[in-house]
Protein backbone atom coordinates (compact mmCIF):
# COMPACT_ATOMS: atom_id res chain seq x y z
CA UNK A 1 0.00 0.00 0.00
CA UNK A 2 2.82 2.12 -0.58
CA UNK A 3 2.59 3.68 -3.44
CA UNK A 4 -1.36 4.60 -2.50
CA UNK A 5 -0.06 6.40 0.32
CA UNK A 6 2.12 8.56 -1.74
CA UNK A 7 -0.46 9.00 -4.35
CA UNK A 8 -2.90 10.05 -1.92
CA UNK A 9 -0.01 11.99 0.04
CA UNK A 10 0.96 13.74 -3.36
CA UNK A 11 -2.73 14.62 -4.25
CA UNK A 12 -4.17 15.94 -1.11
CA UNK A 13 -0.86 18.16 -0.23
CA UNK A 14 -1.80 19.69 -3.46
CA UNK A 15 -4.26 22.30 -3.70
CA UNK A 16 -7.40 22.03 -5.59
CA UNK A 17 -10.49 23.97 -4.99
CA UNK A 18 -13.01 25.03 -7.74
CA UNK A 19 -10.52 27.27 -10.58
CA UNK A 20 -7.01 25.81 -8.84
CA UNK A 21 -4.84 24.06 -11.40
CA UNK A 22 -2.08 22.67 -8.91
CA UNK A 23 -4.13 19.16 -8.59
CA UNK A 24 -4.95 19.07 -12.24
CA UNK A 25 -0.98 19.14 -12.79
CA UNK A 26 0.48 16.45 -10.36
CA UNK A 27 -2.69 13.97 -11.83
CA UNK A 28 -1.57 14.58 -15.11
CA UNK A 29 2.06 13.31 -14.19
CA UNK A 30 0.51 10.74 -12.79
CA UNK A 31 -2.01 9.63 -15.19
CA UNK A 32 1.02 9.95 -17.99
CA UNK A 33 2.96 7.01 -16.82
CA UNK A 34 -0.01 4.47 -16.89
CA UNK A 35 -2.14 5.57 -20.23
CA UNK A 36 -1.52 6.39 -23.68
CA UNK A 37 -3.38 9.90 -23.86
CA UNK A 38 -3.92 12.47 -21.49
CA UNK A 39 -5.94 15.61 -22.25
CA UNK A 40 -7.79 18.18 -20.67
CA UNK A 41 -10.89 19.96 -21.73
CA UNK A 42 -13.05 23.37 -21.63
CA UNK A 43 -14.18 22.15 -18.18
CA UNK A 44 -10.58 21.64 -17.16
CA UNK A 45 -11.17 17.56 -16.31
CA UNK A 46 -8.13 15.60 -16.59
CA UNK A 47 -8.98 12.63 -19.04
CA UNK A 48 -7.11 9.95 -20.11
CA UNK A 49 -7.39 6.89 -22.34
CA UNK A 50 -5.75 3.73 -21.98
CA UNK A 51 -6.15 1.56 -24.78
CA UNK A 52 -7.08 -2.23 -25.33
CA UNK A 53 -5.27 -4.64 -27.99
CA UNK A 54 -8.72 -6.11 -28.40
CA UNK A 55 -10.35 -4.82 -31.90
CA UNK A 56 -13.75 -3.25 -30.95
CA UNK A 57 -13.02 -3.51 -26.99
CA UNK A 58 -15.62 -1.68 -25.03
CA UNK A 59 -14.89 1.77 -23.02
CA UNK A 60 -15.10 1.71 -19.48
CA UNK A 61 -14.82 5.26 -17.73
CA UNK A 62 -13.36 5.28 -14.18
CA UNK A 63 -14.15 8.57 -12.90
CA UNK A 64 -13.49 10.64 -9.93
CA UNK A 65 -13.59 14.00 -8.87
CA UNK A 66 -10.42 16.48 -8.12
CA UNK A 67 -11.74 19.16 -6.95
CA UNK A 68 -11.81 20.75 -2.74
CA UNK A 69 -13.82 22.47 -0.89
CA UNK A 70 -12.37 26.03 -0.36
CA UNK A 71 -13.37 29.54 0.00
CA UNK A 72 -12.76 33.31 -2.37
CA UNK A 73 -12.48 36.39 -1.12
CA UNK A 74 -14.92 38.24 -1.03
CA UNK A 75 -13.46 41.59 1.25
CA UNK A 76 -10.61 43.36 3.36
CA UNK A 77 -11.84 45.09 5.49
CA UNK A 78 -9.68 48.25 7.20
CA UNK A 79 -8.44 46.34 9.70
CA UNK A 80 -6.65 43.96 7.47
CA UNK A 81 -9.06 41.32 7.83
CA UNK A 82 -9.81 39.11 4.86
CA UNK A 83 -13.61 37.85 4.57
CA UNK A 84 -14.68 35.12 2.52
CA UNK A 85 -17.77 32.88 0.27
CA UNK A 86 -18.19 29.11 0.75
CA UNK A 87 -16.60 27.46 -2.42
CA UNK A 88 -18.78 24.21 -2.23
CA UNK A 89 -19.90 22.35 1.54
CA UNK A 90 -18.46 23.86 3.83
CA UNK A 91 -19.06 23.01 7.87
CA UNK A 92 -19.39 26.30 9.59
CA UNK A 93 -18.41 24.24 13.15
CA UNK A 94 -14.88 23.60 12.32
CA UNK A 95 -13.51 26.86 10.81
CA UNK A 96 -12.87 28.44 14.31
CA UNK A 97 -9.12 28.97 14.83
CA UNK A 98 -8.45 27.18 11.16
CA UNK A 99 -5.33 27.42 10.04
CA UNK A 100 -5.67 28.45 5.79
CA UNK A 101 -3.75 28.98 2.79
CA UNK A 102 -4.52 32.27 0.87
CA UNK A 103 -3.63 32.27 -2.40
CA UNK A 104 -3.34 35.78 -3.38
CA UNK A 105 0.28 36.94 -5.66
CA UNK A 106 1.69 34.14 -3.23
CA UNK A 107 0.55 31.95 -0.71
CA UNK A 108 -0.06 33.28 2.51
CA UNK A 109 -0.68 31.74 5.80
CA UNK A 110 -4.19 32.82 7.75
CA UNK A 111 -6.24 31.53 10.25
CA UNK A 112 -9.86 32.13 10.85
CA UNK A 113 -10.04 34.38 13.68
CA UNK A 114 -11.47 33.30 17.17
CA UNK A 115 -12.34 34.61 19.77
CA UNK A 116 -11.25 33.43 23.65
CA UNK A 117 -13.77 31.69 25.45
CA UNK A 118 -13.27 34.54 28.49
CA UNK A 119 -14.75 37.65 26.17
CA UNK A 120 -17.27 35.71 24.46
CA UNK A 121 -19.57 34.69 27.34
CA UNK A 122 -21.86 31.81 27.15
CA UNK A 123 -21.39 29.63 23.68
CA UNK A 124 -24.58 30.85 21.29
CA UNK A 125 -24.71 30.04 17.69
CA UNK A 126 -21.70 29.98 15.44
CA UNK A 127 -21.13 33.18 13.57
CA UNK A 128 -22.49 32.76 9.70
CA UNK A 129 -19.38 32.47 7.35
CA UNK A 130 -19.50 36.29 6.02
CA UNK A 131 -19.11 37.47 9.41
CA UNK A 132 -16.09 35.05 9.84
CA UNK A 133 -12.32 37.18 9.50
CA UNK A 134 -9.35 35.52 8.40
CA UNK A 135 -6.18 36.82 10.07
CA UNK A 136 -3.10 36.55 7.61
CA UNK A 137 -0.84 39.33 10.06
CA UNK A 138 -1.14 42.08 7.43
CA UNK A 139 -2.33 45.28 7.27
CA UNK A 140 -5.13 46.55 4.86
CA UNK A 141 -3.18 48.63 2.96
CA UNK A 142 -0.73 45.34 2.64
CA UNK A 143 -3.32 42.66 2.20
CA UNK A 144 -5.29 44.62 -0.41
CA UNK A 145 -1.65 44.98 -2.01
CA UNK A 146 -1.50 40.80 -2.12
CA UNK A 147 -4.33 39.30 -2.17
CA UNK A 148 -7.20 40.66 -4.79
CA UNK A 149 -10.65 39.98 -4.73
CA UNK A 150 -11.64 36.10 -5.86
CA UNK A 151 -8.61 35.05 -4.40
CA UNK A 152 -8.89 31.04 -3.65
CA UNK A 153 -8.50 30.04 0.14
CA UNK A 154 -7.62 26.05 1.21
CA UNK A 155 -7.25 24.56 4.33
CA UNK A 156 -3.45 24.58 5.20
CA UNK A 157 -1.80 21.17 4.30
CA UNK A 158 -1.54 18.78 7.33
CA UNK A 159 -0.98 15.09 5.85
CA UNK A 160 -0.37 12.79 8.60
CA UNK A 161 -0.55 9.23 9.28
CA UNK A 162 -2.62 8.08 12.00
CA UNK A 163 -2.03 4.57 12.16
CA UNK A 164 -0.51 1.61 10.09
CA UNK A 165 -3.27 1.72 7.26
CA UNK A 166 -4.90 5.30 8.35
CA UNK A 167 -3.97 8.53 6.73
CA UNK A 168 -5.33 12.17 7.72
CA UNK A 169 -5.71 15.30 5.94
CA UNK A 170 -7.73 17.50 3.93
CA UNK A 171 -9.17 16.38 0.18
CA UNK A 172 -9.35 13.22 0.54
CA UNK A 173 -12.61 13.53 -0.41
CA UNK A 174 -12.11 12.48 -3.42
CA UNK A 175 -8.53 12.72 -4.00
CA UNK A 176 -8.53 8.61 -2.39
CA UNK A 177 -10.98 8.00 -5.03
CA UNK A 178 -8.24 9.15 -7.90
CA UNK A 179 -5.42 7.08 -5.51
CA UNK A 180 -7.73 4.08 -6.02
CA UNK A 181 -8.16 4.43 -9.93
CA UNK A 182 -4.26 5.02 -9.64
CA UNK A 183 -4.01 1.67 -8.14
CA UNK A 184 -6.47 0.13 -10.49
CA UNK A 185 -4.57 1.01 -13.44
CA UNK A 186 -1.45 -0.18 -12.26
CA UNK A 187 -2.52 -3.69 -12.26
CA UNK A 188 -3.77 -3.91 -16.08
CA UNK A 189 -1.77 -4.96 -18.86
CA UNK A 190 -1.78 -5.38 -22.65
CA UNK A 191 -4.26 -8.12 -22.27
CA UNK A 192 -7.03 -6.03 -20.82
CA UNK A 193 -10.05 -6.53 -22.90
CA UNK A 194 -11.78 -2.88 -21.85
CA UNK A 195 -10.38 0.30 -23.24
CA UNK A 196 -9.98 2.17 -20.12
CA UNK A 197 -10.85 5.78 -19.87
CA UNK A 198 -10.00 7.93 -16.84
CA UNK A 199 -12.19 11.51 -15.80
CA UNK A 200 -10.69 12.86 -12.97
CA UNK A 201 -13.36 15.70 -12.48
CA UNK A 202 -13.51 19.85 -11.44
CA UNK A 203 -16.48 21.53 -9.68
CA UNK A 204 -18.17 18.15 -8.16
CA UNK A 205 -18.43 19.95 -5.11
CA UNK A 206 -20.39 22.53 -7.10
CA UNK A 207 -23.20 20.56 -7.77
CA UNK A 208 -21.42 17.73 -9.99
CA UNK A 209 -20.78 20.44 -12.83
CA UNK A 210 -17.47 18.18 -14.36
CA UNK A 211 -18.76 14.77 -14.50
CA UNK A 212 -21.38 15.41 -17.37
CA UNK A 213 -19.19 17.30 -20.26
CA UNK A 214 -16.01 14.60 -19.59
CA UNK A 215 -18.59 11.57 -20.16
CA UNK A 216 -19.87 13.35 -23.46
CA UNK A 217 -16.09 14.09 -24.54
CA UNK A 218 -15.52 10.41 -23.43
CA UNK A 219 -18.41 8.51 -25.00
CA UNK A 220 -17.95 5.16 -22.53
CA UNK A 221 -20.45 1.87 -23.15
CA UNK A 222 -20.12 1.33 -19.13
CA UNK A 223 -18.56 3.96 -15.91
CA UNK A 224 -17.55 3.07 -12.27
CA UNK A 225 -17.55 6.06 -10.17
CA UNK A 226 -15.87 6.13 -6.73
CA UNK A 227 -15.90 8.65 -3.87
CA UNK A 228 -15.97 8.70 -0.58
CA UNK A 229 -19.10 7.97 1.68
CA UNK A 230 -19.80 7.82 5.58
CA UNK A 231 -17.81 5.85 7.93
CA UNK A 232 -18.99 5.00 11.05
CA UNK A 233 -18.16 6.79 14.35
CA UNK A 234 -19.50 6.99 18.01
CA UNK A 235 -21.90 9.70 16.78
CA UNK A 236 -23.58 8.47 13.55
CA UNK A 237 -25.96 6.31 12.51
CA UNK A 238 -24.74 2.70 11.77
CA UNK A 239 -27.22 1.88 9.16
CA UNK A 240 -26.05 5.02 7.29
CA UNK A 241 -22.37 4.33 7.32
CA UNK A 242 -19.62 1.94 6.39
CA UNK A 243 -17.04 0.63 8.25
CA UNK A 244 -13.34 1.86 7.90
CA UNK A 245 -10.96 -0.88 6.94
CA UNK A 246 -14.03 -3.62 6.19
CA UNK A 247 -13.80 -2.86 2.44
CA UNK A 248 -15.16 -0.85 -0.60
CA UNK A 249 -18.55 -0.58 -0.38
CA UNK A 250 -20.52 -1.15 -2.83
CA UNK A 251 -23.32 1.49 -4.00
CA UNK A 252 -27.01 -0.01 -4.38
CA UNK A 253 -29.54 2.46 -5.72
CA UNK A 254 -32.32 2.81 -8.13
CA UNK A 255 -30.08 5.41 -10.04
CA UNK A 256 -27.21 2.69 -10.68
CA UNK A 257 -27.05 -0.65 -13.23
CA UNK A 258 -27.97 -3.28 -11.08
CA UNK A 259 -26.37 -5.58 -13.51
CA UNK A 260 -23.22 -4.07 -12.74
CA UNK A 261 -23.69 -3.72 -8.78
CA UNK A 262 -24.31 -7.23 -9.14
CA UNK A 263 -21.45 -8.63 -10.99
CA UNK A 264 -19.07 -6.24 -8.75
CA UNK A 265 -20.43 -7.94 -5.79
CA UNK A 266 -20.30 -11.78 -7.95
CA UNK A 267 -16.28 -10.54 -8.64
CA UNK A 268 -15.70 -9.36 -4.54
CA UNK A 269 -17.11 -12.50 -3.42
CA UNK A 270 -14.88 -14.83 -6.38
CA UNK A 271 -11.41 -12.88 -5.53
CA UNK A 272 -12.09 -12.47 -1.78
CA UNK A 273 -12.23 -8.68 -1.91
CA UNK A 274 -13.05 -7.14 1.24
CA UNK A 275 -17.12 -4.95 0.45
CA UNK A 276 -20.05 -3.76 2.36
CA UNK A 277 -23.24 -2.38 1.07
CA UNK A 278 -24.02 1.30 0.46
CA UNK A 279 -27.88 1.49 -0.23
CA UNK A 280 -29.38 4.95 -1.08
CA UNK A 281 -33.48 4.97 -1.58
CA UNK A 282 -32.90 7.44 -4.59
CA UNK A 283 -29.96 9.68 -6.00
CA UNK A 284 -26.37 8.77 -4.71
CA UNK A 285 -24.92 12.16 -4.49
CA UNK A 286 -22.27 12.02 -5.89
CA UNK A 287 -21.05 12.38 -10.36
CA UNK A 288 -22.92 8.87 -10.94
CA UNK A 289 -26.01 10.65 -10.66
CA UNK A 290 -25.20 13.36 -14.11
CA UNK A 291 -22.98 9.93 -15.61
CA UNK A 292 -25.83 7.82 -15.70
CA UNK A 293 -28.15 10.42 -17.38
CA UNK A 294 -25.44 11.48 -19.63
CA UNK A 295 -25.85 11.00 -23.52
CA UNK A 296 -28.46 8.33 -24.15
CA UNK A 297 -27.74 6.60 -20.56
CA UNK A 298 -24.70 5.11 -19.40
CA UNK A 299 -24.64 2.23 -17.40
CA UNK A 300 -23.28 3.07 -13.78
CA UNK A 301 -21.57 1.68 -10.62
CA UNK A 302 -20.87 3.38 -7.61
CA UNK A 303 -17.94 2.29 -5.12
CA UNK A 304 -17.20 4.50 -2.35
CA UNK A 305 -14.51 4.55 0.63
CA UNK A 306 -15.68 5.06 3.75
CA UNK A 307 -14.30 8.28 5.15
CA UNK A 308 -14.63 9.67 8.68
CA UNK A 309 -15.14 13.57 9.04
CA UNK A 310 -16.54 14.64 5.77
CA UNK A 311 -15.92 18.32 4.55
CA UNK A 312 -13.58 18.80 6.98
CA UNK A 313 -9.31 19.42 7.28
CA UNK A 314 -8.72 16.30 8.65
CA UNK A 315 -10.80 13.61 6.81
CA UNK A 316 -9.87 9.80 7.98
CA UNK A 317 -9.65 7.25 5.67
CA UNK A 318 -8.09 3.82 5.21
CA UNK A 319 -5.69 2.72 3.01
CA UNK A 320 -6.99 -0.80 2.53
CA UNK A 321 -10.50 0.55 1.84
CA UNK A 322 -8.80 2.31 -1.20
CA UNK A 323 -6.88 -0.77 -2.28
CA UNK A 324 -10.04 -3.00 -2.04
CA UNK A 325 -11.99 -0.71 -4.45
CA UNK A 326 -9.23 -0.45 -7.18
CA UNK A 327 -8.73 -4.44 -6.61
CA UNK A 328 -12.10 -4.65 -7.82
CA UNK A 329 -12.07 -1.93 -10.69
CA UNK A 330 -9.25 -4.11 -12.18
CA UNK A 331 -10.71 -7.07 -11.69
CA UNK A 332 -13.94 -5.98 -13.19
CA UNK A 333 -11.78 -4.34 -15.64
CA UNK A 334 -9.85 -7.70 -16.27
CA UNK A 335 -13.02 -9.71 -17.31
CA UNK A 336 -14.26 -7.39 -19.64
CA UNK A 337 -17.31 -6.16 -17.75
CA UNK A 338 -19.98 -8.60 -16.36
CA UNK A 339 -23.49 -6.81 -16.73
Amino acid sequence: MKEIRTDCLLLCTADGAAGMKEVAEIAKALLQELTDEVFTDAMGNVLALRRSNVPDAPTIMLEAHLDEIGFLVTHIDDKGFIYVAASGGIDGRVLTAQKVVVHGDSDYNGVFCSTPPHLSGKDGELPELGKRGIDVGMTAEEAKAHIPLGSRVTFARQFCQLNDTQVCSKALDDRAGMAAILHCLRQLDDTCPMNVAVAFCVQEELGCRGSDPAARRLQPDCAIVTDVSFALTPDADPHKCGKMGEGVMIGISPILDSGMSDALMAIAKEQEIPYQYEIMGGGTGTDADHISACLTGIPTALLSIPQKYMHTPVEVVDLRDVKAVGDLMAAYIRKGGMA
